[in-house]
C-alpha cells in the first residue's frame, strides 16, 4: 500500500469553490446594497459645523461624520489645518472635502 502524503490528503477535504467569483460577486452586491442615500443638511446642521469650524485650532481632537462612497463613516483624528482654498478639513490622517462633512465635533 502507498502511502499518501498529508498535504494530498488534506486537498481532497477542502473547500470547494465550483462557481469561481462568486464570492466577490455576492461582496460586491453586499456592498451596493449598503449604499445609501446622501441626506441634505438642513441649515442648523450647517450653522453647527460652521460654528464648530470656526473655533478649531490646529491639534485639537475631532470626530468628523463624512460621507464616502456611499455610506456615512465617523472619523476621529487630531486637525492639521482647514484649508479654505481647496474646501477641505485636513486631519493627521484623513483631507476630507467639506461637501462630505455631515457633522463635526471638537473632543
Amino acid at each position: 500500500m502507498q502511502a499518501v502524503n498529508r498535504e494530498d490528503r488534506a486537498k481532497q477535504f477542502a473547500p470547494f469553490d465550483a462557481l469561481t467569483g462568486l464570492r466577490e460577486a455576492l461582496k460586491r452586491k453586499e456592498a451596493e446594497h449598503e449604499r445609501q442615500a446622501k441626506k441634505e443638511l438642513t441649515e442648523e446642521n450647517e450653522l453647527l459645523i460652521n460654528n464648530v469650524m470656526t473655533s478649531l485650532e490646529r491639534g485639537d481632537s475631532v470626530r468628523v461624520t463624512r460621507w464616502h462612497e456611499g455610506r456615512y463613516i465617523v472619523l476621529e483624528d487630531a486637525l492639521c489645518r482647514i484649508d479654505t482654498v481647496s474646501l477641505r478639513l485636513v486631519t493627521k490622517n484623513f483631507s476630507i472635502p467639506f461637501s462630505d462633512i455631515v457633522a463635526l465635533e471638537k473632543l
